[in-house]
Parts: structure tokens; C-alpha cells; sequence
């Protein structure tokens, strides 16, 4: 496989492999900067010693590969910010009283706040000010919210940091993990009378992209399109998905479709096509090509800088730029050559991209397009046009879900069925709906939108989100809760690479590496399922309520006092998810619970406990018990004392002194998370 030789994909592949490394291992900084160094002096050496032979000369190649991995690793300790000297979390004073703050980003609303990404300035006390940098999660109460915030503004705020949220429960989304992975820290909690709006505001080129597609998004509801047409139009065209009703958001995922409500590759990509085709005629000028490149990439650009420069549409104009000039090259390998210069380019300017979901399915995407599709397209030769193309969408879908199925898996655990039907119908008419958008958005803009071009594109979208509704109305189709570990999303990548090897390439020896990456995958699948047919017993924090679950084998059974039905509780449907539970057993909270490793007590409202001949390894209290603890740990003497979310907190805090003062062990779910036991003899 040709493309393979391509020292640029060597590189990249090295410098992801120094990159992970570099986040996962924490060197000193003398240490690690003094070997980079030494490496490149041998490197320079070892240069100007292989320009003198006549042959390939391994010592350069080892050198090379060595920097290289050595420069992800540096570039990882550097944009840490533990590692920057400047940012706030490493200034932290007890003096400091009030911290000024610059709006970059509004984030979608829920239900009690609207957060805002800022990047910290300044921290003031009494007796000084220090300069600071870093981004910060600002929470502020909608309740309190008179003034609009935008991008740019300034802002002075308490400085009262916290730590963001971690899940309680096993398997939920950890929002903190999240935001850590976008540079998020800290964030502030504040209400309106917390803030002072700063006279000042950033005029920064970001901020003037972000009012200009406010503005934008203000011309458009004047328009006269519905509330969802309204919200599909600014996702599609302006990044902005704030609007978009959980209800839209969910068929689209169900159907396959999900990736085109985020401006990102796969947008770029088709204007680029767009692009492409329209500028054709450039191709028979002398240096038209080059002329034809500079266009392309300046109007990428402009729409990058129309959806208001996000960082998936930075990431996919990056990325389009470079496969446009592989693509004036006129060869396939230049494109996925160009892929790769990209990917080298946009990680060593942010490492962080190699955590973000977006990043990872646009690259796989157009690695599995440019790689396995060209193969699948030959497998048929249709004579007609029309068959063609619709042959030629179908191997790309299929091509790029292959690319993304196992990271698909792994983040999301569903797998749309119709995928296929989805993207036959809406990747023809989304090149339609985005090149007839940005003329709706221009004459928008001057506030000339006839009401009749309104009217047809939003019909065209309503008709598109009605299309997608019936698709996603076929649930038989829609596999869900799908349990797919990371070890099974590398094994499975491992594979599928492996077998774009043996497809370019048939050999013995690449058939033996097949059937090794079938043994291995094979081997992830049967380390998941020992891995999660270990018992546990599992007390889950569920506000006012109580959930105990004992897992043993492949049975789960569920003690609660839920009044909704079981199945819409997100905590258990995650657990189940996580711990590939197919069956549940509903029963209601006992007295006593035993397994092999522990006994709990349960003690409700009702708080009666006095057992003769009964000492209980655990103590479990619910609905807020109006019990003396201090004489239930003297009678009973527990091993662990625990209070779910069912309890008021005035008792929680109460129970938490008195075990404190008694030496007992005390976890409290709303606090500590929920607590899991082990069964396993």
C-alpha cells in the first residue's frame, strides 16, 4: 500500500503516540527539555551524516522518529495548564477577592443556567493585582440574567473557583472530564448582582465574528420560518445549535444523521465539492490550477468565519484546505498525504484536539472515504449516470460508517440501521440546503430575503427534519445501549486497518496480520465479557429517592421506590450500558439485603432497627430516619455507615459530625457518589 511510505503519516502517527504520552506521564520539565534537546543535536548530526551516503540510513530514521515523539510529548507538557506558570490555578491566593474575566464563548442554556466560557485576566486583593490566563466554566443563574452577556465583554467576578461536577453514578457523561479536555479548570457559579460589566470591551477578530453572526441569527427570525426550521438553518449554517429541541436532536441521532447538525467536515466538504465544480472552467487557464487553489481555500475560509469560527469548523477548513491543494494535484494520495499534513499542523498548535469527539470522527471519516471507498466502488460499474451517483453516495456513506462505527460505539453505544437511507436522501439535498443557505444568509443579512425564497427553504428543511422523523420512527432499526469498551475500540481500529492493508495489498503475510487482528479483537470481546460478569452490589445517588442494585453474573436486579417507569432512568440505563445488562428484575426495598461479601441494613423513615442477634457489616439510611446514630453505631457497631440522595441535608450534615466523632466510615452519595461493593468470592 503505497501511501504507507508517506513520511508525513509516519510522523503524524508518531507524534499522536508522544502526544498521549506526554498527557498520561507527568516528566520533570528540566528533564524532558534537555532530552529534546540532546535529540535534536544528535538529529542534526545524524542529518548532515546521512546527506553523505549513497543509501537509506537507519540511524537518521531512529533519530527522527525519536524527535518527533519527543516533540509530542513537549508540546502535551506545554499547553498543560498545570505547566503554564501564568495560569490561575497555579496563582491561586486565600487574599484574592475579585477576578476580571473576558466572555470568548455562550454556550447552549439548561434548565437553571446560562454558561459562558471566559479566559481569566487579572485576579485582584487587597494588596495587589497579578496578571493570569486561562479559561473558566461561568455559570450564571437565568433567574438573574437582565443584561445580555456577549463575546468580548469584560467582566469582574468573585474569585470563587470550584471544581466542576464529576458524575455520581458509574457510566454517566463526566462533564468535568469534558470541559478539562477543552483547557475548562474552574468554574464560577454567580448570580447578576456577582457581576460588574467592564465599560471596556475586547475588540478582538473572534468577537467581531461572533456579533456579526448574532446579528445574523436576528435577521433570520425576523424571517418567516418556524421555530425548528429556524434552529436546523442556524446549526447548518451559523454553527449554532443552542435551539435545537431534544426531540430534533434525538431523531436525527437515531437516523444516522446526527454529524450534519454540527458544522464541521463534512459541510466544508461538500462546498468544497461545490466549490470545486463551479470553478472548474479555471482548469484549462495557464496556472489556473494554483488560481483555482487560492479561491477555493479564501471562500472556505469566509464560510469558516461566517459559522462564526468554531473550533470543529477551524479543524475542517484546516483540514479541507490542505486536501483542496492534494486535490488540484489530481492524485488520491495527495489528498490523504494533505489529511496528514493537517492533522501534524492542527496538533502541534493544540494537543487537546486529539481528546475532542469531533476531531477524531472527521479524520477516520475521510481516512475510511479516501482509503476503503475507491474499492467499493468497483465492486459494481452501473451504466447509467444516475445509478452511479446514487451507487457513489452509498459506498461513501458506508465507507466513512466503517471509519467512525467503532468510535460511534465506544462514545455514543447506538448504531442507526438506516444510516444508509439517511445519507442517500439528506447528502444531496444538504448541498442544496447549504448552498442556497448562504444566499438566504447574504440577502438576510441586507434584509432583501424575499418572503417566497423563505417560504421554499423552509419547506426544504421541514421536509428534510419530516424525512428524518419517519426514519427514525423505524425503531426496530435503531440498536441501542450497545456496551463497547475503549479495548474493543482499539482492537476493532486495529482490524479495520489491518484490512484496508490486505484489500490494497493481498499477501500471505498481510493475511496472517488479518487473522491476528481478528484474534485480538476477538480477545477485547472476551475480556469485556469477564470483565463485566463480576457481581457487585451498588448503591446509586438518585435525589429523593433510593436505588440499590445487585449485580450477580449476568442478572442485575433493582431495589427503588421510583414512580416513573424504570427503563427512563438515565442512571440505570447507563449502568446497564456500561456493565452489558440485558435483563433487569424490578423489586421493592427490602429490610435487610446479604451477599458474599457484606450485610446491609435499611433503615427508612420508620427507623427501626433493633435486631436481636444482627450485626450488619452496612448501614443504609433513607427518607431522612429520625434515628439517635450515636446509639446505633454503640448498639450495631457498622463497618460503613451510608445516606443516599433520599435524605434532607440538615440530616446528612448532622449524621456526618456525630460519625466523624464516633470514628465511623461515613459516605454520603450526594457528596462521595455511589458506593459499589464488590461480590466476587
Amino acid at each position: 500500500m503505497q501511501f504507507l511510505n508517506f513520511t508525513i503519516i509516519k510522523l503524524s502517527i508518531l507524534l499522536i503516540l508522544g502526544i498521549i504520552t506526554g498527557f498520561y506521564i507527568d516528566l520533570p520539565s528540566i528533564l524532558l527539555f534537555i532530552f529534546l534537546g540532546l535529540l535534536f543535536l544528535i538529529f542534526c548530526i545524524s542529518f548532515f551524516r546521512a546527506r553523505r551516503k549513497l543509501f537509506d540510513d537507519a540511524f537518521f530514521g531512529i533519530c527522527t522518529w525519536s524527535l518527533i515523539f519527543s516533540l509530542g510529548m513537549a508540546t502535551a507538557y506545554l499547553h498543560q495548564p498545570k505547566n503554564q506558570p501564568q495560569h490561575y490555578i497555579n496563582l491561586q491566593t486565600a487574599e484574592a477577592d475579585v477576578m476580571q474575566v473576558r466572555v470568548i464563548e455562550s454556550l447552549k442554556p439548561n434548565l437553571y443556567n446560562q454558561p459562558y466560557i471566559a479566559e481569566a485576566e487579572r485576579i485582584f486583593s487587597d494588596k495587589n493585582s497579578i496578571a493570569v490566563t486561562g479559561k473558566i466554566l461561568l455559570n450564571i443563574s437565568k433567574d438573574s440574567i437582565s443584561s445580555n452577556i456577549k463575546p468580548g465583554m469584560k467582566l469582574l467576578v468573585p474569585s470563587k473557583l470550584r471544581n466542576i461536577a464529576e458524575p455520581l453514578n458509574p457510566y454517566r457523561f463526566n462533564y468535568r472530564e469534558f470541559m478539562q479536555k477543552q483547557k475548562v479548570e474552574k468554574q464560577l457559579q454567580l448570580s447578576k448582582v456577582e457581576i460588574q460589566i467592564l465599560p471596556h470591551t475586547e475588540k478582538k477578530l473572534f468577537t467581531h465574528f461572533s456579533n456579526f453572526r448574532e446579528q445574523l441569527v436576528q435577521n433570520l427570525s425576523e424571517a418567516k420560518f418556524n421555530k425548528n426550521e429556524l434552529a436546523i438553518m442556524q446549526a447548518l449554517l451559523l454553527g449554532q445549535r443552542q435551539d435545537i429541541s431534544k426531540e430534533i436532536y434525538d431523531e436525527y441521532a437515531a437516523a444516522g444523521a446526527i454529524h450534519i447538525l454540527a458544522v464541521s467536515g463534512l459541510h466544508v466538504g461538500i462546498i468544497l465539492l461545490i466549490l470545486n465544480w463551479l470553478f472548474a472552467p479555471l482548469n484549462y487557464l495557464k496556472n489556473g490550477l494554483v488560481l483555482k487553489t487560492f479561491i477555493l481555500i479564501f471562500l472556505m475560509w469566509s464560510f469558516a468565519m461566517l459559522a462564526g469560527l468554531s473550533p470543529s469548523v477551524v479543524r475542517a477548513v484546516t483540514m479541507f484546505s490542505f486536501i483542496a491543494i492534494g486535490m488540484q494535484m489530481r492524485r488520491k494520495t495527495s489528498v490523504l498525504n494533505s489529511l496528514f499534513i493537517s492533522l501534524f499542523i492542527l496538533l502541534l498548535v493544540n494537543p487537546y484536539f486529539i481528546f475532542q469527539v469531533g476531531f477524531q470522527l472527521s479524520y477516520l471519516a475521510v481516512f475510511a472515504i479516501v482509503t476503503i471507498q475507491p474499492k467499493l466502488f468497483k465492486l459494481w460499474q452501473p451504466k447509467f449516470k444516475i445509478t452511479k451517483y446514487f451507487w457513489g453516495l452509498l459506498t461513501v456513506s458506508i465507507a466513512a460508517q466503517i471509519g467512525v462505527l467503532p468510535l460511534s460505539l465506544f462514545y455514543f453505544h447506538q448504531f442507526p440501521g438506516l444510516f444508509f437511507l439517511s445519507n442517500l436522501v439528506v447528502l444531496p439535498v444538504l448541498g442544496i440546503i447549504l448552498g442556497l443557505g448562504i444566499l438566504v444568509i447574504l440577502l438576510a443579512l441586507l434584509k432583501l430575503l424575499p418572503d417566497i425564497l423563505a417560504k421554499t427553504y423552509g419547506n426544504l428543511i421541514g421536509l428534510m427534519n419530516h424525512f428524518i422523523g419517519w426514519v427514525a420512527g423505524k425503531e426496530d432499526f435503531v440498536f441501542t445501549d450497545i456496551h463497547f469498551n475503549i479495548w474493543q475500540n482499539l482492537s476493532a481500529y486495529l482490524l479495520i486497518f489491518i484490512f484496508i492493508l490486505l484489500i490494497y495489498q493481498k499477501s500471505f503475510r498481510n493475511l496472517i496480520f488479518f487473522l491476528c487482528g481478528v484474534l485480538i479483537f476477538q480477545s477485547s470481546m472476551l475480556y469485556s465479557k469477564m470483565q463485566n460478569s463480576t457481581s457487585e452490589s451498588i448503591v446509586f445517588h438518585k435525589p429523593r429517592k433510593t436505588m440499590i442494585g445487585l449485580k450477580k453474573n449476568n442478572q442485575f436486579t433493582i431495589y427503588h421506590n421510583l414512580e416513573n417507569q424504570m427503563e427512563a432512568e438515565i442512571r440505570l440505563k447507563d449502568y446497564k450500558t456500561g456493565r452489558n445488562i440485558h435483563k433487569i428484575e424490578e423489586k421493592p426495598i427490602p429490610d435487610i439485603l446479604n451477599n458474599s461479601k457484606a450485610s446491609i441494613l435499611i433503615v427508612d423513615s420508620s427507623a427501626v432497627y433493633k435486631l436481636s442477634h444482627f450485626n450488619p457489616d452496612i448501614v443504609l439510611l433513607r427518607n431522612s430516619p429520625k434515628v439517635n446514630l450515636e446509639r446505633l453505631i454503640r448498639n450495631l457497631n457498622p463497618k460503613l455507615i451510608i445516606a443516599d440522595g433520599s435524605n434532607y441535608h440538615s440530616y446528612v450534615t448532622r449524621w456526618a459530625e456525630t460519625a466523624r466523632k464516633q470514628k465511623a466510615r461515613f459516605h454520603h452519595t450526594g457528596k462521595n457518589g455511589a458506593f459499589r461493593i464488590s461480590t466476587e468470592p
